[in-house]
């Protein structure tokens, strides 16, 4: 932290810059180019901290809202359909092994209804969906109400609690139009928070001829209670404040309110809605224990194929896991595993030398909770004792072997995961073969590309990168062979891919952009004509390079319609690579090959990078060699190349003094992962000014010393 408050003290202008490039590229344990900087997913199986890309595998990382959702498909298993691979729209980058919350719902429950327009606690006019079909059934059930009066009814419905209404002009006479009339007074008062007006009108009505309006009558004084707790808890921007500022009596009144509809109709149309309501008013109350009761039967009861279940984990999570507290609220329970097992696995992540992580003896303390759930107990073990660092040994006999299984709850495929990255820490010699016998059973909707990961992995750190690549290759997730594709593929590998019409067109691009693209920046200009032949005639540049992890779109297209040229002459690349070729040294040459990456957008541009973990995808070195060539290094070697002709020597000073404009920080020598790496990359103001300096001495006639009036 000190380290970047004095970058961002010395560059403020370099600092923001290089703040965007960071986050763009991102850092989450993966470098993407200009990828979406709010969260990159870490590929790897392991997640000791947490990881905005949720696995399939219950572990520390997820969000515990899916860790819940997995736990509960589990207890449950009805409908566990084999559903296709999903891709989370709004996150290509995740490919079909990660996911976020949002996109697992909606993978799970791709035909959900569509959510209401507001809940029944809503102010002003967001009256939900449900209350005004409701309504309006209710309406037509009434034989004995004029037509014309229901219409009118119906209109007064839709201005409730919408500005002001005169009810007083309102054409309804009949008797039953005259309850319903007085329904929507009580409703309109309720959403305009006149509790006590609205208290009145809905007690006049609990004994209505109509059975629809006596029932929502005796209903409605839960709503009240509720919404009248919660009007002094709201701060300055619209939030809940907390439960110490609840007016606990209008708490009290719901409870009671609860219990006398439960009491009238208990079996009523809005019984489950009043059973879950109990919940609110123990959160609003501070009764903790109650509601942590709720949840703990909720969890083995709610079907996990039911969305209902996913509202549940959202429930759970702002109510009780959000809390600071939360930990000792659960603990202090005797009879809740399910809840204590989602908090243990938070308490496992990882941030440094943090000291609230779980350790093996208050987890043994707990083994009693879980008598009814070994298997999960196991995983908890198990997972405490590889995020711990304990000896693989000690996880491998927690998990029994089950990878050939034709199928696995969540819970037991997370055993199984478990259970996998134990044998590569372990390195044992049957690894490849455990992951080979998990596809099996392993569902393709996100299961089976994290299997298919964990095999990539081992065959990565084998040296067999090759296997992911070859003919019937159990590996098919295109993201994860696209990530191998640019960090650890051969030429060869590269080649055959590019060529390979059974894989996806966005697959051969990224293979054939890469080819090329390592071809120029590490010195292989003689392989770049004949590798140039793998681009279609018809390829596209469209897109840039901005959103290359995410853009559907490969710009292949730049290594045969790119810009050559703005001023400086220069042919096209594949000439330039050509001469190169017969003659590295060549300055003019360099010079060009440096103007194609800057007018390209190539400054900053990263394919994608691993994580530093040894079992990160992608991780180790790649089938290239040679150092990277930036144009930074170009122009720092003809500067020293006294020899250089002086057209080409005066336009190296002037790119490189151009490099620093106007930031101040250099834009040639990307892409930066760190702070420190951007400031080694740095030239000192000196030598800037040197460089500004001699080209204007020494080459004083030439159009960049004539263009050039700052250095940086």
């Amino acid at each position: 932290m000190s380290h970047d408050f004095a970058f961002h003290r010395r560059h403020p202008i370099a600092a923001m810059l290089i703040m965007l490039a960071l986050s763009g590229i991102g850092l989450g344990g993966a470098l993407w180019a200009c990828a979406d900087s709010s969260c990159s997913p870490g590929w790897q199986l392991a997640s000791p901290d947490y990881d905005c890309g949720g696995r399939a595998a219950i572990s520390p990382g997820n969000d515990t809202r899916i860790n819940i959702l997995l736990l509960m498909r589990s207890l449950r298993p009805v409908g566990m359909d084999r559903a296709g691979a999903a891709a989370d729209v709004n996150n290509p980058q995740f490919g079909r092994t990660f996911m976020r919350w949002p996109g697992l719902r909606a993978a799970f429950w791709p035909q959900a209804a569509e959510e209401s327009e507001g809940n029944a606690d809503a102010t002003g006019c967001a009256v939900s969906r449900e209350a005004v079909v409701a309504f309006d059934a209710a309406l037509a059930a009434e034989a004995a109400l004029p037509g014309a009066e229901r219409a009118e009814l119906g209109r007064l419905r839709a201005q409730t609690g919408c500005g002001t209404t005169d009810w007083g002009n309102a054409a309804v006479s009949s008797k039953p139009g005259r309850e319903y009339l007085s329904y929507l007074k009580a409703a309109d008062a309720f959403h305009k928070g006149d509790w006590q007006a609205a208290r009145e009108g809905f007690a006049s009505l609990t004994r209505s001829r109509s059975k629809w309006v006596a029932e929502t009558a005796q209903y409605m004084p839960i709503r009240i209670g509720l919404r009248a707790a919660v009007a002094t808890a709201v701060d300055e921007y619209g939030d809940f404040a907390g439960p110490e500022k609840v007016d606990r009596a209008a708490v009290k009144e719901a409870g009671n309110a609860i219990g006398a509809y439960l009491k009238a109709y208990p079996s009523g149309r809005y019984a489950a809605s009043a059973q879950g309501l109990t919940r609110r008013v123990a959160w609003l109350s501070g009764d903790m224990a109650t509601l942590v009761r709720s949840y703990e039967k909720l969890l083995s009861t709610v079907p996990g194929d039911d969305e209902a279940a996913a509202d549940l984990a959202e429930e759970i999570d702002i109510k009780l896991l959000e809390r600071e507290d939360a930990d000792r609220i659960i603990g202090s329970q005797s009879d809740a595993p399910l809840l204590l097992a989602v908090a243990d696995l938070k308490r496992m992540r990882r941030q440094d030398a943090d000291p609230a992580f779980l350790t093996a003896g208050e987890l043994a303390a707990q083994k009693g909770q879980f008598a009814r759930h070994a298997d999960l107990y196991g995983l908890l073990q198990a997972s405490r004792a590889y995020y711990g660092g304990d000896d693989p040994k000690t996880i491998l006999a927690l998990l029994p072997d089950a990878a050939r299984d034709n199928r696995f709850t969540p819970l037991a495929f997370s055993r199984q995961v478990l259970r996998g990255m134990a044998l590569g820490r372990a390195r044992d010699p049957h690894e490849a073969g455990f992951w080979r016998d998990l596809l099996r059973g392993a569902n393709p909707l996100y299961e089976r590309p994290l299997v298919e990961m964990g095999l990539a992995i081992r065959w990565q750190r084998d040296g067999r990168v090759e296997q992911v690549f070859a003919p019937g290759s159990p590996i098919t997730d295109s993201m994860t062979r696209t990530i191998l594709l640019q960090t650890l593929a051969t030429p060869a590998i590269l080649r055959a891919a590019a060529q390979d019409g059974a894989r996806p067109a966005r697959e051969r691009d990224v293979a054939r952009f890469t080819l090329l693209y390592k071809d120029l920046t590490r010195g292989a200009f003689g392989d770049f004509t004949g590798d140039l032949a793998l681009v279609p005639a018809n390829a596209g540049n469209d897109g840039g390079l901005w959103d290359f992890s995410q853009q559907d779109g490969i710009p292949v297209g730049l290594f045969r319609k790119g810009r050559w040229s703005d001023g400086f002459p220069c042919p096209s690349i594949a000439q330039t690579a050509a001469t190169l070729a017969r003659s590295p040294a060549n300055a003019k040459a360099r010079l060009c090959l440096g103007d194609f990456y800057r007018l390209n957008g190539f400054d900053g541009f990263s394919l994608f990078k691993a994580g530093e973990d040894g079992f990160a995808l992608g991780n180790g070195r790649d089938g290239f060699s040679g150092r990277f060539l930036s144009r930074s290094d170009i122009y720092a070697a003809i500067i020293a190349d006294r020899g250089a002709a002086p057209e080409d020597r005066a336009y190296a000073l002037y790119r490189a003094v151009m490099c620093y404009a106007p930031s101040g920080y250099n834009g040639c020598g990307g892409p930066y992962r760190t702070y420190e790496e951007m400031d080694a990359a740095q030239a000192p103001q000196a030598d800037r000014k040197a460089w500004f300096t001699e080209l204007k001495q020494r080459y004083p006639d030439s159009r960049w010393a004539k263009s050039l009036r700052y250095y940086w």
